[in-house]
């Protein structure tokens, strides 16, 4: 089995195969790519690539028919979607549908995607689900190189889907989440960012030195911004843990200083391990070939759907590119046939359906449905009414629940503060505080009521807003503020009812 991992200026391949989850190297090569022959990961000239992996092929004397493609490019598409419960073609015509309506793509996209779990929204649960939409030109463009390398393409996968296998195979790797992965490259930087042991955001961004005034150093430069911001995107999502461990793979000369440059952010790096289910990866560079490493995994296919030749947008999923010529002439060959017994087909089909529309028109109109209607709307208008009323009701309600109570032994013990003689004239109250008015007959007796409230429980403040009288003790009168302390400040009766059930205050 081969196995490529395809870039723009780059295609490294793995010969190897893969036994109940073992995956055992044979050799890998790399082959130079010159710029503009493959652009976005959009092969641009056919003959050259296939020219350039045939010669590599023959010079290694590798004769292996069957290959498997890791693909990068910065048209893919990445998004996290909350979806209903659902499986098979169901599942997946609600996933495109939704990539269609929020990320713009059309039936020209090819879209895959992994099951992440299950999430609650307003009480029902869903599918996490993490999908990419890829064009199916680019995917096409593969199946026309490997139909001329008369090489059976079995799949096509995005890079994101291809590392996370390497990295959840790892089991070490869970202690490390939220972990983020980056590989580097001279062209292009590739973020995977890992939650709670899965894949939570990927992000593919092209560099090119112009872009960072013709600096020697801009890989450097590219790979510390592109990290930097991706802090920040996590940040901005309110996540609850930080990022504290940071993964390199792909070039990693720049490692050492790399590591320097995050360790003053408290920031701990690691190259991207490898698996101990993986052998004769000894004499290869692994960093380099951690992708196509990764895309010869056998997936799971009850919680992913990543085989990008499965899910063209319009092109039907075509299986095997070794078949695509034998395919395209049996179609030819049956079109003139299919088109004849369809056309008969279709004659037969209208005719029934204006039988049945004429139908449906004719007990429509007739008095029986008319009055049916008539009783449902009148019913629909009741119900509407009926909702209305409720609603009110309940605002209604709601605003007598905000109304403050207070409790039966707060207000005994203000009148137990009271010297004899001092009334009560009015009372009223706000949030957390009450108001009294008094008469009393003495001068002294504002200063024995406010010491003696403060004694209480109950009050952590007693300030007074006024005192008026005579020297003969007439006509004296006072009021006072009383502010709460917390947990005084009571409930409703039926939440007091609640309280007392539970073992509460009564």
């Amino acid at each position: 089995m081969l196995s490529f991992d395809i870039t723009d200026r780059n295609i490294r391949i793995i010969r190897g195969s893969e036994n109940n989850g073992k995956i055992k190297i044979a050799s890998a090569t790399t082959l130079e790519v010159d710029e503009g022959i493959i652009v976005n990961g959009h092969i641009k000239d056919i003959p050259k690539v296939a020219t350039l992996i045939n010669d590599e092929l023959k010079a290694k004397r590798i004769g292996d028919k069957e290959a498997l493609i890791c693909m990068s490019s910065n048209l893919v598409v990445f998004k996290e979607l909350h979806v209903p419960k659902a499986k098979g073609n169901q599942l997946h015509q609600m996933i495109k549908n939704q990539m269609q309506h929020t990320m713009g793509v059309n039936d020209e996209y090819a879209i895959s995607y992994t099951i992440a779990g299950e999430v609650q929204e307003e009480g029902v649960t869903a599918l996490k689900v993490l999908a990419t939409a890829c064009p199916s030109e680019i995917v096409d463009s593969y199946r026309k190189v490997f139909a001329m390398l008369s090489i059976q393409l079995r799949s096509v996968a995005v890079s994101c889907n291809c590392i996370s296998r390497v990295i959840f195979a790892d089991t070490k790797n869970k202690a490390k989440m939220p972990l983020l992965v980056v590989q580097i490259d001279d062209n292009f930087i590739s973020l995977n960012l890992y939650e709670n042991n899965q894949l939570s955001f990927s992000r593919f961004a092209t560099i090119d030195r112009a872009d960072y005034d013709n600096s020697d150093d801009y890989v450097f430069e590219a790979v510390t911004e592109n990290v930097f911001r991706m802090f920040q995107f996590h940040k901005s999502r309110g996540a609850t843990d930080s990022i504290e461990n940071v993964m390199f793979y792909g070039d990693t000369k720049e490692y050492i200083r790399l590591t320097n440059e995050l360790e003053q952010m408290d920031i701990k790096t690691s190259l991207v391990g490898v698996p101990s289910h993986i052998s004769g990866y000894e004499n290869i560079e692994f960093q380099n070939y951690a992708n196509a490493i990764g895309a010869m995994y056998r997936r799971q296919k009850d919680v992913e759907k990543i085989n990008l030749l499965e899910l063209e947008g319009g092109k039907g999923g075509m299986q095997s590119t070794g078949s695509f010529a034998m395919a395209t002439l049996g179609v030819a060959a049956l079109s003139a046939l299919i088109v004849g017994a369809v056309y008969f087909g279709f004659n037969i089909q209208n005719k029934m359906l204006k039988d049945d529309i004429a139908k449906i028109e004719q007990y429509i109109a007739s008095e029986e449905v008319v009055k049916q209607l008539a009783v449902a709307d009148n019913t629909s208008a009741m119900i509407d009414k009926v909702n209305e009323y409720t609603a009110n009701a309940q605002t209604a309600y709601d605003a007598f629940l905000s109304q403050p109570v207070f409790k039966t032994e707060v207000m005994n013990t203000v009148e137990k503060c009271l010297p004899a003689g001092v009334t009560i004239e009015s009372v009223s109250y706000g949030v957390g505080t009450v108001s009294f008015s008094l008469t009393l007959p003495k001068q002294t007796d504002p200063a024995d009521v406010v010491e003696k409230l403060l004694e209480t429980e109950y009050f952590v403040d007693v300030p007074y807003s006024g005192y008026s009288g005579d020297e003969n003790g007439a006509n004296n009168s006072f009021s006072l503020s009383l502010r709460f302390n917390n947990g005084e400040y009571n409930n409703r009766p039926e939440e007091t009812a609640n309280e007392t059930a539970e073992g509460g205050e009564q």
